[in-house]
């Protein structure tokens, strides 16, 4: 197969690695898309994904490592803006560690292409050529994600490629009313229906010398009329008005077995969450009740969970052993670098953690989450006794915290919550 990006190919435009740009909405399925394309992969062929992801919750990268690609993970911004600077290092490492054929960039769901592209153009004196952008739409949601986000609408508009998900079970004419609504966006792009199970050909992605968002012309990065659509809500208006996002640890004393969560009651409790407030949730917890591969037998195990608009997968991690770096077992409070204009409030601070306790259960929740806080802290910490809540939402930043057994109550720990604020 003449698959664009190998070697000689690479060299024939001037030895330069191609980067290929997937952006999309939260949960629409990049990473999916992106691992299936390994099945497709000639031997010999490398490539390594850089991601982006919300805060310290680490999980597409650990899926893609169980995988074997190669991954650089920038968190705790995005790529569009805050980690510009890193995006241009993290490219730099990966072309002198693994000299690889191609590098496909993964950005988060709230990330604009264009600074993405421009940086990306501006090195090309050091061997990198920008190849394509690619927008992932989920079928089943988008014209409800698209309504509430602007920069999904200029994900979609401003492609080389639509490539549609999760379009099994849509009726005809909703799936009518998808492609009219990406049609009004983008007219010339293609659109590619992404079937489950079957891995998209690299030849329809890979080699598109992409036009998009050059140096120079109608999208540069000077072009004042460009520069006005982009910016209509507001200079990073996406991360301020498009999404709340929510980041929780939960903490149990170092040797008490019985505080985990059992891996049915977990489920039960992913369920609960409506679609239509969380958009998506994904990190790491530790369960019992995991069976072991091919027996009866259960166990105890860190699990990577992924969960999008409704529907999850929880995969054991038996190689990982704690959910924190060791230099943060002391402390589980910490802060993110986001570039926002947040209020600070925090409702009590206990004192420091000690090392007799460990991370039991880690997570982002990304959606609409104002008015469920209170019932996922509650919800997710209740088998731990003690925990922190790093709340970013459009208007504010919170931070929640606990030192003892939550409430017996949802009433009950509102009202705590309550007191403890004044």
């Amino acid at each position: 197969m003449d698959l664009p990006g190998t070697t000689p190919n690479t060299l024939s435009k001037g030895g330069k690695i191609p980067v290929t740009v997937f952006t999309g909405f939260v949960g629409v399925g990049k990473t999916t898309i992106i691992l299936s394309l390994l099945e497709s992969m000639p031997k010999g062929y490398k490539f390594c994904l850089l991601k982006n992801e919300f805060g310290d919750v680490k999980v597409d990268s650990q899926i893609a490592k169980l995988s074997n690609i190669d991954v650089q993970e920038m968190t705790n911004g995005c790529l569009c803006c805050v980690l510009v600077g890193q995006m241009k290092e993290g490219l730099r490492e990966l072309k002198e560690q693994y000299n690889p054929d191609r590098i496909i960039i993964e950005t988060s769901g709230s990330a604009f292409p264009g600074p993405i592209a421009w940086q990306i153009r501006e090195l090309a004196d050091e061997g990198f050529v920008l190849d394509s952008i690619l927008n992932v739409v989920d079928c089943k949601n988008f014209n409800g994600y698209a309504d509430n986000s602007y920069t999904a609408q200029l994900q979609a508009k401003y492609t080389d490629l639509v490539l549609l998900t999760k379009h099994e079970g849509v009726s005809e004419r909703d799936m009518d009313r998808v492609i009219d609504r990406v049609n009004d966006l983008n007219t010339d792009a293609p659109k590619i229906l992404v079937h489950v199970n079957q891995p998209v050909s690299p030849e329809l992605i890979f080699g598109l010398d992409t036009k998009l968002f050059e140096l120079q012309g109608a999208m540069a990065p000077d072009n004042k009329t460009f520069q006005e659509e982009i910016d209509q809500h507001g200079n990073k208006a996406h991360h301020k008005n498009e999404l709340d996002t929510m980041e929780i640890k939960c903490f149990s004393e170092r040797n008490n077995t019985n505080g985990q969560l059992t891996l049915d009651k977990f489920e039960k409790f992913l369920g609960t969450l409506d679609k239509e407030d969380v958009y998506r949730l994904k990190g790491f917890v530790r369960l019992s009740g995991i069976k072991k591969e091919g027996t009866d037998e259960t166990s105890s195990s860190v699990c990577v969970v992924n969960h999008a608009f409704g529907k999850w997968t929880i995969i054991p991690v038996p190689d990982k052993r704690d959910l924190e770096p060791v230099d943060e077992r002391t402390n589980p409070t910490h802060d993110h670098d986001h570039d926002h204009d947040h209020d600070h409030d925090h409702s009590h601070t206990p004192g420091q953690k000690n090392a007799d306790r460990v991370l039991q259960l880690h997570f982002i929740l990304m959606g609409e989450l104002w008015s469920i806080k209170h019932k996922l802290v509650y919800g997710c910490g209740s088998d731990y006794s003690s925990g922190s809540v790093l709340c970013e939402f459009k208007s504010r930043r919170e931070i929640i915290e606990w030192d003892k057994p939550l409430s017996g109550t949802y009433n009950e720990f509102v009202a705590e919550q309550k007191a403890s604020k004044q």
